[in-house]
C-alpha cells in the first residue's frame, strides 16, 4: 500500500515527470533512428531479398493434388534439408467430389484447402495458386487461354523471382497417352517460359524495378531481382513409361525416410490422403487398415519418381542427380534460343496444333530433344470422336489444289475429307474427323494422312491412338 500512497501523494508530479521522460525518449529515439537510417528512403531498395521465401526447388503443377506425382521425391528433399515451394496454376474447380456436394467455385475452395493441408504433411509451407480455372481438355492451348496465359505467366515469373529456385520441377510439356490433361501440359509450358524469362530484365520489367517510395504505401513497382533458375525437370503419368529411359534421374519411392521411418511412397500416399475430395479418403482408410494394396491405388505410390531433364544451364548430364552442378550463389541470365520461322520454298503438309505449337515451342526454348520423345499420340474414349488437325503451308505465288488420302485401322469410321484450294502465301487449316469403334481395341491404332498437290505428295502425317474407357475431350 505504500507505493499506492506515494502515487496518490505525488501523482501530478509523477505524471509531469513521466511525460517529460517519454517525450525525451521519443526525441532521442527519433534522433538515433534518423542517424542510423538512410537519409533517402529510396536506398531501402538495396535491402537483401526476403529470406523466408528463398527455395531450392519450385514445383509447378496444375491442380491441387498434382504435386503427388513428385511427393515421394519432395519428401526425400525435405529429409536432405532442401527448401521446396509449390505452385498450382488452377484451383481444381472442375473435378469430381468424393467427400461432399460442393462443386464448381466451391469445389475450388475445397481443393485449395485440401492441397495446403496435404503439402504441409510433406513439410512444404510456401504455396501459391495462380487462380486459373480447371479446364477439361487434352489441348494445352485451350488451358492457356482459360488461365489467361499472360496473367498467369506474369504471376509465375514473379514467384520465380521471389523464391529464387535453383531447380524447377513440372509436368512434361508433351502430349502422351494416359497423361492427357491440357492443364497439366499448360503448367509445364508456363514453367518452362518462366524458367527462361525470370532472369531477363526486359520481361515484366515492373517486377524488377525499385519502388519509388519504399517507405510508403501503394507502390506500383515491385523491387524484386532478376533470377535465373539452373535446371528444369519434367515428370508425367503416362500409360507407357519406356520413353523415360536415359532421359533423366530416377528415385526409388521404396527407400525408407530416416526422419519418418516409413517409405517415401507411403509419405506420398499420406500426402494424397489429405485430398479427400479426390479419393484421398479411401487411401487414408486403406493406410489405417494396413491394407496390403494401400500404396497401389489410385496411383502406384511406391513406383519410382522418374524425371526427364528439360535443360540444364550448368554442367550436368541427364542421368546425374537433380542437384548435380548447381551453383549455390546463382548464375547469370541465359537467353533462350527463341523461335525462328523455317524458310520454305515449296508446299508443306503438317500436323496441326497442339503438335504444331509444340514443335515451335521446343525450338524456342532449347528443348528440341523432346521432339523425338514419343510419336504424335492421343487417347480417345471408346465410341468417341477423334479429330486429326492438319495444316497446308503454301509459300508459292499461285493457288494450289490439294487432295487428301486417309489410312485408318479397321473398325474406325472416317468422314470424307474435301479437296482444298490453298491461296498463295497462306496456311490452310483442316481436320480429319473419325469415330472410334464401340468396343475397345488393344494396342496402338495407327492413322496416316497424305496430302497430294500437282500429282506429288507434299507430306504425310501419322498419329497413333490408344483407346480407353474414358478420356478428356480432345
Amino acid at each position: 500500500m505504500k507505493k499506492l500512497y506515494c502515487w496518490r501523494k505525488f501523482g501530478s508530479a509523477a505524471l509531469i515527470a513521466g511525460a517529460f521522460v517519454i517525450f525525451n525518449s521519443i526525441a532521442c529515439w527519433a534522433q538515433e533512428s534518423n542517424a542510423s537510417s538512410p537519409k533517402d528512403a529510396y536506398l531501402a531498395n538495396n535491402r537483401q531479398p526476403d529470406a523466408r521465401y528463398k527455395t531450392d526447388v519450385l514445383v509447378v503443377v496444375a491442380h491441387p493434388d498434382d504435386e503427388v506425382m513428385a511427393a515421394a521425391y519432395v519428401a526425400r528433399l525435405i529429409d536432405q534439408g532442401k527448401r521446396v515451394t509449390l505452385v498450382w496454376t488452377t484451383r481444381g474447380d472442375g473435378g469430381t467430389n468424393d467427400s461432399g456436394p460442393e462443386q464448381a467455385a466451391a469445389m475450388g475452395d475445397v481443393r485449395e484447402v485440401e492441397g495446403i493441408r496435404a503439402a504441409t504433411r510433406l513439410g512444404v509451407t510456401n504455396i501459391w495458386n495462380l487462380g486459373g480455372p480447371d479446364t477439361p481438355t487434352q489441348n494445352p492451348l485451350e488451358s492457356l487461354e482459360t488461365c489467361n496465359h499472360g496473367r498467369c505467366l506474369d504471376r509465375l515469373v514473379r514467384i520465380v523471382r521471389l523464391t529464387r529456385p535453383s531447380v524447377i520441377l513440372t509436368w512434361l510439356p508433351v502430349g502422351v497417352t494416359g497423361e492427357n490433361h491440357g492443364d497439366h501440359q499448360a503448367s509445364g509450358i508456363m514453367a518452362t517460359e518462366a524458367f527462361d524469362l525470370a532472369g531477363d530484365p526486359t520481361a515484366f520489367p515492373e517486377q524488377v524495378t525499385p519502388a519509388r517510395e519504399p517507405n510508403q504505401n501503394m507502390n506500383r513497382l515491385e523491387g524484386l531481382r532478376v533470377w535465373q533458375p539452373q535446371k528444369i525437370y519434367y515428370f508425367s503419368n503416362p500409360t507407357h513409361t519406356e520413353f523415360f529411359k536415359g532421359e533423366g534421374p530416377e528415385y526409388s519411392a521404396a527407400d525408407i525416410s530416416p526422419s519418418r521411418h516409413v517409405s517415401y511412397g507411403q509419405i506420398a500416399a499420406e500426402e494424397f490422403a489429405a485430398h479427400r475430395s479426390q479419393g484421398g479418403g479411401k487411401v487414408e482408410q486403406a493406410l489405417l487398415a494396413h491394407q496390403s494394396d494401400a500404396l497401389e491405388h489410385p496411383i502406384p505410390f511406391n513406383e519410382p519418381t522418374r524425371f526427364i531433364l528439360g535443360k540444364s544451364l550448368v554442367s550436368s548430364t541427364p542421368s546425374d542427380d537433380v542437384f548435380a552442378g548447381i551453383v549455390p550463389t546463382g548464375i547469370p541470365f541465359h537467353r533462350a534460343p527463341g523461335y525462328e520461322s523455317p524458310a520454305i520454298s515449296s508446299p508443306i503438309f503438317h500436323m496441326g496444333s497442339p503438335w504444331y505449337f509444340y514443335k515451335a515451342f521446343w525450338q524456342a526454348h532449347g528443348i528440341e530433344h523432346l521432339t523425338n520423345l514419343v510419336p504424335a499420340e492421343v487417347t480417345i474414349p471408346v465410341a468417341g470422336s477423334l479429330n486429326i488437325p492438319l495444316i497446308v503451308d503454301n509459300p508459292l505465288d499461285k493457288n494450289i489444289a490439294v487432295t487428301f488420302k486417309v489410312q485408318a485401322p479397321p473398325g474406325w469410321t472416317v468422314t470424307p475429307v474435301e479437296d482444298a484450294s490453298v491461296e498463295p502465301h497462306s496456311q490452310y487449316f483442316l481436320r480429319v474427323h473419325v469415330t472410334a469403334p464401340a468396343t475397345r481395341l488393344d494396342g496402338w491404332q495407327e492413322f496416316a494422312v497424305t496430302a497430294v498437290s500437282d500429282g506429288k505428295s507434299i507430306g504425310k502425317v501419322t498419329l497413333r491412338v490408344e483407346l480407353a474407357n474414358w478420356a478428356l475431350p480432345q
